[in-house]
Formats: C-alpha cells, sequence, structure tokens
C-alpha cells in the first residue's frame, strides 16, 4: 500500500529551487499550511523585544520574506504600495506605486492578498484584479497583467484576496469560477476559467493525487479541484456560504481527504476527494473559521471558531468526526502559526499567545504584546525575527530571546 506521502504529495513554491531555512516565501509560509520548522523554542522566560517598525500602508497584506529581503503590500491615499524592506533593519529597498481604491467595505481596506517571491521574483495581485510581477533586488517591473480587463471578471464584492500560488514557470490565481494560470516569465495566459460564480476569498493550494496534480480553488459556492495542466474542471463539492464568503484555506489530511470550514454559521466539513471525484463526508455547526485557516498539528486541528465581533473562541477539534476536544471562550479573533508543536496566535488587538499543541487542554506558556492596532494579518517568523503587521500598515519586527 503506498505510503501517505507517495499518494498525496505538496508541489508548493518552490519546485526547482532550495528554500533556505530562514525563508517565508509565500503565504502561510515555506508549506503554504502555516506551519515552519525552527530551533526558536519559548518559554515562560521567553522576552520578545522590538528591533524596529516601519509603515507600509493601509492593508491586510502579510509579509513574504527571501535572502533578507521583505515584501508586502499597503495603501495610501487610493495608491497600492508594493514595499521592499531590509528584512534586519527595515530600512526601505524600493517600493512601487499605482492607482487603486482603499475600498473600506466594513473594514479598513487596502490590500488583503499576500506576494509570493521565487527565484529573485516577486507576484502580486491587487483587489482590483491587477497582477504586478518585479524583480526582487531591484523593484524593476517586470510585467503586468489586468484580469478584470482581460477576462471581464466579476470583482468579487471584498475584492481579489487569494494569494499567489507559484509552481516552476506557473502563476496560479484565484479569480474567476475555478482560477487561472500565467506564464511566470511574461504575464502570458496559460487558461482561465469562466466568470460563471465569483472568486473566494482564499488562496489556491496544490496537490498530487496519485500522480496527477490538481489545484484546489474555493469560491463563492464550491471547492473545485482543476487541472494543473489545462485547468479543466475535475470536480466540485458544493459549499454555500452567507455573502459568498468562503475565505479560510482548507486543510489538508491524509488519505485525500481535507477539512473545509468558512464563517457566518456555515460550519465545518470533511471532504474526501481524488483525481475525478469529491464527497462531503460530514458536516457541523460547531466550527466556524471565518478568516483565518486554522492549522493541523498531532491529528488535531487548533482554530479560531466564530466570526470577528462575536467573541470567536479558540478551538482544538478531531478532525476526523468535528469533534471539539476543548475550547477557550471569548478568545476573539485572530491568526495563528506552528512552530515546533508549538502554537503561536496573534490576537486582532496584538497580543501574542503562545501554547503547546496539546488536545487535551489548553495552557498558555506566553503572552505578550507586539502590536497595538488591529492585526488580522498573519505573523511571520524568520529565525529569531517575528514579524507583526496591523490594519493601519504598522510592520513591527521582534527578536525572540
Amino acid at each position: 500500500m503506498p505510503t501517505f506521502l507517495q499518494r498525496i504529495s505538496f508541489s508548493f513554491l518552490l519546485l526547482t529551487s532550495t528554500l533556505l531555512a530562514d525563508d517565508w516565501p509565500q503565504w502561510r509560509g515555506p508549506h503554504r499550511n502555516g506551519r515552519i520548522d525552527s530551533d526558536v523554542r519559548f518559554t515562560e522566560s521567553t522576552e520578545v523585544k522590538k528591533l524596529w517598525r516601519a509603515n507600509v500602508g493601509t492593508g491586510f497584506s502579510s509579509m513574504v520574506i527571501t535572502d533578507e529581503m521583505l515584501v508586502t503590500m499597503g495603501n495610501v491615499a487610493d495608491e497600492d504600495i508594493v514595499t521592499c524592506l531590509n528584512a534586519t533593519t527595515g530600512i526601505k529597498q524600493w517600493e512601487y506605486r499605482y492607482g487603486e481604491p482603499l475600498d473600506a467595505n466594513l473594514f479598513e481596506g487596502g490590500p488583503t492578498s499576500t506576494p509570493a517571491i521565487t527565484a529573485g521574483i516577486v507576484f502580486t495581485i491587487s483587489r482590483q484584479g491587477l497582477i504586478n510581477c518585479f524583480d526582487l533586488k531591484s523593484g524593476e517591473l517586470r510585467w503586468n497583467y489586468d484580469i478584470v480587463k482581460e477576462l471581464k471578471y466579476n470583482v468579487p464584492s471584498w475584492g481579489f484576496a487569494g494569494s499567489p500560488l507559484v509552481v516552476k514557470n506557473r502563476l496560479y490565481l484565484n479569480a474567476g469560477s475555478h482560477g487561472i494560470c500565467l506564464n511566470t516569465e511574461n504575464g502570458s495566459l496559460v487558461w482561465s476559467s469562466s466568470n460563471d460564480v465569483d472568486a473566494g476569498y482564499s488562496s489556491p493550494l496544490i496537490v498530487n493525487v496519485d500522480g496527477k496534480r490538481l489545484i484546489l480553488v474555493l469560491n463563492a459556492k464550491a471547492l473545485s479541484g482543476v487541472d494543473f495542466e489545462t485547468g479543466e474542471l475535475l470536480w466540485s463539492q458544493r459549499w454555500i456560504t452567507r455573502y459568498g464568503i468562503n475565505a479560510s484555506d482548507p486543510l489538508i489530511l491524509e488519505n485525500q481527504r481535507l477539512i473545509i470550514s468558512s464563517g457566518y454559521g456555515k460550519g465545518t466539513g470533511l471532504v474526501k476527494f481524488d483525481a475525478e471525484s469529491a464527497e462531503l463526508l460530514w458536516r457541523v455547526r460547531d466550527v466556524r473559521t471565518q478568516m483565518s485557516p486554522g492549522v493541523l498539528v498531532n491529528k488535531s486541528v487548533f482554530a479560531i471558531d466564530g466570526d470577528e465581533g462575536d467573541d470567536p473562541r479558540l478551538v482544538c477539534f478531531d478532525p476526523e468526526s468535528g469533534e471539539i476536544l476543548w475550547s477557550e471562550e471569548d478568545f476573539g479573533a485572530g491568526s495563528m502559526i506552528v512552530i515546533n508543536k508549538q502554537i503561536l496566535v496573534l490576537s486582532e488587538t496584538g497580543e501574542l499567545i503562545v501554547f503547546k499543541a496539546n488536545s487535551s487542554q489548553f495552557k498558555p506558556i506566553l503572552k505578550v504584546n507586539i502590536n497595538a492596532g488591529r492585526c488580522w494579518t498573519h505573523p511571520v517568523i524568520v529565525g529569531r525575527r517575528l514579524y507583526s503587521k496591523d490594519s493601519s500598515g504598522e510592520i513591527v519586527c521582534s527578536i525572540v530571546q
């Protein structure tokens, strides 16, 4: 019988180059799942000290870091700004501006997608659908592609939010009914999908199932399995959420299964899939991840349950059944990453909460304030440097000691 790694392997950002241990080159880290190996261990005596801060403009774009170059996005005076900073010092290396409305629709507005870096190239997408490609060192614009102008796609109510996925010379984005693919060298269109359904707000994933590569794309009404090469829709699993807000990335499990979850009362489901079909095995309403995906550790899922503003709770649940193993009530909204089975939550108030991934109980190891504004943006850790960013665009780089 094939092993799990033989059956399902994930081909994320850097298939053609070796990833440095201290790189965070794409949305949710090197493996696109919020997990990273590190020698950092948090204890009750750990100190988190601020090294530098910089403001890059309003928005919720997270940070990517390669070769000591940090790239993110913000908005000032109805201009999007792609900014590159020295990750060690915070000194600006370059910026690129273009006209884009702030579009503060029930939140502060600004970019919500996170850039991607591969082989010295940066890729970004704006909420209005402008894709840009830059040279990482110089900031020179190599090419751009306007998906609304070129493909006549509808812009989702809160704009395009999914972060780019780069695999070799292909760039995948959550746009249209089940994604688009561009050539990374020149921005030419490889394949596109219809405009029948608006895009969702999550980011595309790639999975290899029995030798066939699929792109997983969550639109406003369903999760789609798409042929990596051609863009052919292989299967669609219905998943309708109020307002079309499917924003939380699926979590991939063993044995060709995944967890799908959305807020606004929708809940969580277990989907079994292969290269030809998908089936929803169960659905519960007890866990509803509105924006930030949960994390899978030791065969348990840790996540924020509930919508922002409605006193979300922190939960640990069994992905096999959806049973909640424990909950921490009135925890508040936040986003999380995993370092060596320690979970780091950045709360929306800017507090860092660290706890061990334990399916029996929630026991904080450390709590410390590291940012002051509203923090929905995923934190990033590179080496011993921890990066947080609030809605105003204030990046705080802290050292973990």
